[in-house]
Parts: C-alpha cells; sequence; structure tokens
C-alpha cells in the first residue's frame, strides 16, 4: 500500500510539471506564423496591429506607427428636462462615434413675475421683490437733500 502511494505520489507530481512547463515549452517550439489584424482607434484607445500565431494561438499588439485614439465627437447640448424655478433641468450630448454621452445639471431658474403682482407666475409662490441700490445712490439722496434744503430756506 505504501509502494503504491508513492508511485501515486511521482505520478502526480510528474503531470503537476508537465502541465505547468508544457505550455512555455509549446510556445518556445512554435515556428510562429503571425497574421496581422489593423485595429483602428476608438474615442478612448489608440489604434494598433494585432499579430496572432495561426499555429499556436500566441498573439501580441503592436503600437508603433499607430493612429492615436481619436476622441469624442460630441453633438451639441439637448434639453432632457427644462429647468424651471422650482427644479433644475438637465442636458446631454452624445459622441457620435462611440454613443458615449455627457449629462450636465442646469441650475434653478429666478421666479418669473412679468405682471408685477408678487406672485411667480410660474409657481404661484410669493415673489420678494429687493431694492437694488447703485453705489451712487447715496450720493443722489445727498444732493436731493441739499436741494430740498436749499428750497426751504430760500424759498
Amino acid at each position: 500500500m505504501k509502494k503504491i502511494r508513492c508511485t501515486l505520489s511521482v505520478i502526480l507530481s510528474l503531470l503537476m510539471l508537465c502541465t505547468v512547463f508544457a505550455p512555455v515549452a509549446l510556445a518556445a517550439e512554435c515556428p510562429h506564423s503571425y497574421s496581422v489584424t489593423n485595429v483602428a482607434p476608438t474615442c478612448v484607445e489608440d489604434g494598433y496591429a494585432l499579430y496572432v500565431c495561426s499555429l499556436c494561438g500566441d498573439n501580441y499588439k503592436n503600437y508603433d506607427g499607430a493612429i492615436k485614439a481619436l476622441g469624442h465627437s460630441y453633438s451639441d447640448w439637448y434639453v432632457l428636462d427644462e429647468a424651471t424655478c422650482l427644479n433644475e433641468g438637465h442636458s446631454q450630448r452624445d459622441c457620435s462615434r462611440c454613443g458615449a454621452s455627457q449629462i450636465k445639471t442646469v441650475a434653478v431658474i429666478d421666479h418669473v413675475d412679468e405682471n408685477t403682482d408678487g406672485v411667480c407666475d410660474v409657481c404661484n409662490s410669493e415673489v420678494k421683490v429687493e431694492e437694488v441700490f447703485s453705489p451712487f445712490d447715496w450720493l443722489i439722496a445727498f444732493f436731493n437733500f441739499l436741494r430740498q434744503w436749499f428750497m426751504d430756506i430760500f424759498a
């Protein structure tokens, strides 16, 4: 029984060594008959020449003289959903070569109060009207004060 176990161990060890080193030995002995296929560049990957051995399947890529990646060819932005005074909107553009797409968010727009009634025409919420002062408003107010003062004194 011990002899059988020892013999089986030796046989299994030899089989393991053969399965590990046989492909390397076979590949080294193959005379290689490569065929070349030119792979075109894509939007994000360079083109290359693919060499494949018809005898053993060995292959490699050659990037010498390859055409660089083309980059995406995006369309103009088009609206997926409009921005409103309540919700953000979204726009998208697509690559005509590979179909990749980009989506961008469009910010919420200001309330619309065309009739100046203090209520948004889109969402019916109250619109706060803020007075905007220019940097020279204080100067104008000062001269108006002086004018009124002189008119009060000399009138």
